[in-house]
């Protein structure tokens, strides 16, 4: 099955969603990430930054998450859109932050201004993923052009898809050579993790 068949099926099982359910669904997942992946891959005070992005309303919100960063103060940061074809920059988030729609992408929501900086957790969405955590995603190509330019910078940097359990395709995902496979994949009930046995920890 081709990408652009995928993306209406999944696109399709996401608008079921109610936004209560959405709501709901996404506390579990920010949940999951902050009690059982956290602490597993970040220390207190370790000077590392996160990457959060803005949802679309049928995305896993990442509020809870920017919530407890804030509380937590853990330094983390918003992507910013600067092109077609380009690498996302990346704006670290401050309490005088202001956010604008992109002029292209009216849906999605970026800091206007601020300091640049590099991640080195980036947590994105997606629309799909299989066990080999393969990510379909909108067909911009933002995320894959990121990972490559951040990796290609010799950037240290861990990758961790959030999504819905229905999001897991049981088939491989049709893959390109510039697609990025992700780290790990937080869902409601899972952790998924990028090894050769690509198994999914049950929590």
């Amino acid at each position: 099955m081709s990408k652009a068949d995928l993306r209406k099926i999944f696109k399709a099982k996401m608008a079921e969603l109610s936004s209560d359910e959405i709501k709901k669904r996404s506390q579990q997942i920010n949940q999951n990430f902050l009690q059982n992946l956290l602490p597993r891959i970040y220390q207190k005070d370790c000077g590392k930054i996160f990457s959060l992005y803005f949802s679309m309303s049928d995305e896993v919100s990442t509020n809870l998450i920017a919530k407890d960063f804030i509380k937590n103060k853990i330094s983390f940061s918003y992507p910013k859109i600067l092109a077609e074809n380009q690498p996302l920059e990346f704006i670290l988030f401050t309490q005088e932050t202001s956010f604008s729609a992109n002029k292209s992408f009216r849906k999605i929501n970026e800091p206007t201004k601020g300091e640049e900086i590099f991640p080195n957790f980036l947590i994105l969405p997606l629309l799909a993923f299989d066990l080999g955590l393969s990510r379909l995603g909108r067909g911009g190509g933002f995320f894959d052009r990121t990972i490559e330019s951040l990796k290609n910078k010799e950037s240290k940097i861990t990758t961790i898809g959030l999504a819905f359990d229905f999001q897991l395709s049981q088939d491989l995902l049709p893959t390109e050579e510039t697609d990025q496979n992700l780290d790990f994949i937080v869902t409601e009930k899972n952790l998924f993790l990028s090894s050769l046995t690509s198994r999914g920890l049950d929590t």
